[in-house]
């Protein structure tokens, strides 16, 4: 018997040839294994019996970081070739054009290679940059597809006669990224000194880095995809490195060299430790049981923890302990990947930069996430910044569309990413920044680009945020005419709700859309939105009442501004000329819906916070202090449920805003307890409108998304009152649920307009 078979999923850059042919070996099967561009191919010839059960291994039994998606298989009457063995072949490249393959993201080093690494007798002990067919690096040096040596920056380091061996068989069999300290890249170390640049390679570089570390110095490494800063985790280098990026508050990453080691400073659950000893290697938000110094972690109650991703970065923490880790950059900029633009803007403010010399196509920051119990012990992963690690993995379409239009999703401008979809697939993009930056805007342009080429994607329709002046949508209306594509605009908050409905494949829900900021159908910022989504259209039934702002785009960074022009729609005496001449004069003004400035009006008000000085601060400081509440004495503030002349619902967040101004004057409650207060205000009301909603359509489903629900308070309290309520609860676990999702849930806007099937 012989049967043709087709294996879709990630399956090129984890050995999954050499795991096939040693299975067929097993099973006694003759014919081939080669990579076709978006599946691998196998012949297999043999006895019947032995055939179809080496097929149904298939969808089983793989090699770790394989994932299978599909397995196709047609027996072959008439075969042209009898096989005597069988045997690896050359990939062959063919069109992707019928379908989205899946590539690998960038993977961490794993165990086996760490072993090597340590081990003084093994030829490649304290190789940096080792790996093998289970792990190293992929997107980040991939050219084009299929994916062998030839397609990535690998194809100008030749192998030395031990690592060829070692590639024609044994667990390097096949491993594109093979190599050592004789063949591969090699790591270089340069530094000023009087004024001259010195250099050292190899060990040596290695070395002298870890000295610079010791001594209390900051580097820049060169990493596997993209530039870091790496120091110590003590008071006067991380103090040092807020002024080299320009980071005034926000935490640092602290990377561990092991488990143990986060375990010393961080509570660590069953689910958090598989997510840090994952291939991904994320950077896991952690409740802190030991502090580090104020400067590494600033206010925050979590250490960004993960481990080693490559082997320099286990050898560097394995010298000087724990480290941070920070994307190579100056704040809100995109991360580096070229030796001598990193050189050109930093070297002289460090002490030194560690690189290799091999290229990184595509740049990747570290994927952020955390963990919350939603209850009866479920645990949920909510990506903050979906990055290395996971891009460019696909989300799949349980319902898929059949028809074979493509579709590029721009995107937003803030936390960008963008996305392709086509059939049962949308492959978001890693996260690539603010486009307000000019050199991310030049990277984010150049990173579609390469997808583009990469996937041999070639769209029939481009999909964008609703606001006009988004550099996105100028981007997207620029690409639609150069290329004669057509373009639809999708309202932000329906992007998100659509987001979460992308994940689960629902054509249908209560769209719960908080956040700070977006483009309103009204031409008014919208950001406290209740939608019914209902397949690719959407009706606002509830949202916050407007309230009027001045400062322009100074608004979202001055959270007193905020609560002063709150105050004074409530008639308070505001005593500032400037805020009371501008809302009276309507000078540089606009009125807001958004559940974000609420947030910040509410943390000013307490006096927990007044400024961002990054993005969400003050609301991450408001709903620490809830935290800290006993959450059994709290105030019970609750929203006023207007219904408008149209039939719209109305929250009034004034007179919430005015109930909790109350109760802070007269000093009855801790400030604690009326921040949770606060908090609980918001799930009631969730709870209360959904049910509204739901006696008025009979829609029972619930979709929460929205850059606020990253609030773990609010995201767990709603996920449980409302499925006490019986409502059934979604929400972004594969994506974030802030703007980085909107290209997703853009994406799948175009899906379910070109005929997506009903669930």
């Amino acid at each position: 018997m012989v049967i043709s078979i087709k294996v879709k999923g990630a399956v090129q850059g984890v050995g999954y040839r050499p795991f096939i042919a040693n299975k067929a070996t097993e099973y006694g099967i003759t014919g081939y294994v080669k990579n076709i561009g978006a599946a691998v191919e196998i012949i297999a010839s043999g006895n019947e019996d032995k055939v179809r059960s080496f097929l149904g291994s298939l969808y089983s039994d793989y090699p770790s970081g394989a994932i299978i998606l599909d397995v196709e298989y047609e027996t072959i009457d008439h075969p042209s070739t009898n096989y005597d063995d069988f045997r690896i072949i050359d990939s062959e490249s063919i069109s992707l054009s019928d379908e989205l393959p899946v590539f690998l993201p960038d993977i961490g080093i794993c165990d086996h290679c760490l072993y090597e690494l340590l081990d003084k007798k093994d030829r490649r002990y304290r190789y940096p940059l080792i790996s093998c067919a289970s792990c190293g690096p992929r997107l980040s040096i991939i050219e084009s597809l299929p994916y062998d040596r030839n397609t990535t920056k690998m194809k100008k380091f030749k192998m030395c006669p031990s690592c060829h061996k070692e590639y024609l068989d044994g667990r390097r069999k096949h491993a594109q990224t093979i190599s050592c300290h004789d063949c591969g890249p090699q790591m270089v170390f340069a530094h000023f000194s009087n004024g001259n640049l010195f250099s050292a390679s190899g060990n040596e570089a290695v070395d002298k880095a870890i000295e610079v570390l010791s001594n209390g110095g900051i580097i820049g490494l060169k990493g596997l995809s993209g530039y870091q800063f790496v120091c110590k985790t003590c008071a006067e280098p991380a103090k040092r490195l807020r002024s080299i990026k320009g980071r005034e508050n926000k935490p640092f990453a602290v990377m561990f060299a092991d488990i143990k080691h986060v375990k010393e400073y961080c509570l660590v659950n069953e689910k958090e430790e598989e997510l840090l000893r994952s291939f991904a290697r994320p950077i896991v938000l952690l409740n802190k049981i030991k502090d580090m110094p104020y400067e590494v972690c600033r206010d925050s109650q979590y250490i960004g923890a993960f481990l080693p991703s490559s082997g320099i970065h286990r050898l560097l923490c394995d010298a000087v302990g724990p480290i941070i880790c920070t994307s190579g950059n100056l704040s809100d900029d995109n991360i580096i990947i070229d030796d001598e633009i990193f050189k050109e803007a930093f070297l002289k403010k460090i002490d030194g930069m560690l690189f290799h010399n091999r290229e990184i196509v595509m740049p990747q920051d570290d994927s952020v996430c955390f963990v919350i119990d939603t209850g009866n012990n479920e645990y949920s992963v909510q990506y903050i910044r979906r990055a290395r690690g996971y891009a460019p993995l696909p989300l799949l379409i349980k319902a898929g569309n059949k028809k074979k239009n493509s579709y590029l999703a721009i995107g937003g401008d803030l936390k960008s990413t963008f996305a392709l979809a086509k059939k049962d697939r949308i492959i978001p993009s890693q996260y690539i920044g603010d486009l307000e930056s000019t050199n991310t805007y030049i990277s984010y342009k150049k990173i579609i680009d390469q997808y583009l080429k990469l996937f041999e994607f070639k769209p029939d329709h481009i999909i964008c945020d609703l606001h006009p002046l988004y550099f996105s949508t100028r981007y997207a209306k620029e690409l639609s005419d150069e290329k004669n594509l057509d373009i639809s605009y999708v309202q932000h908050h329906f992007a998100h709700s659509l987001s979460v409905m992308a994940e689960h494949s629902l054509l249908s829900c209560i769209g719960i859309s908080f956040d700070g900021t977006g483009y309103g159908t009204d031409g008014k910022v919208w950001g406290g939105e209740i939608l019914h989504c209902n397949g690719s259209d959407f009706s606002r039934k509830c949202h916050l009442s407007y309230v009027m702002l001045s400062g322009g785009n100074s608004a979202p960074k001055n959270a007193e501004l905020v609560k002063k022009c709150y105050e004074k729609a409530l008639n308070y005496d505001i005593d500032d000329k400037l805020v009371e001449a501008a809302l009276s004069n309507k000078i540089n003004v606009f009125e807001t819906s958004s559940m974000g400035r609420l947030f910040d009006c509410v943390s000013a008000l307490l006096d927990i916070k007044k400024y961002n000085s990054f993005e969400g601060e003050c609301a991450i400081l408001l709903e620490n202090m809830a935290e800290s509440s006993n959450k059994e004495n709290y105030p019970g503030f609750e929203f006023k449920i207007l219904k408008d002349h149209d039939g719209t619902y109305i929250a009034d967040q004034l007179d919430l805003f005015d109930q909790i101004k109350r109760v802070y004057v007269e000093k009855s409650y801790e400030i604690s307890d009326i921040a949770y207060g606060f908090h609980m205000a918001i799930v009631s009301f969730v709870k209360e409108i959904c049910c509204i909603i739901r006696r008025e359509t009979s829609e029972d489903k619930v979709c929460l998304s929205g850059g606020v629900f990253n609030n773990r308070i609010l995201l767990r309290e709603c996920i449980r009152i409302l499925r006490d309520n019986d409502f059934k609860v979604y929400w972004n676990n594969q994506v974030p649920c802030g703007d980085s999702g909107v290209a997703t849930g853009q994406a799948y806007y175009g899906l379910i307009c070109k005929g997506l099937e009903r669930r």
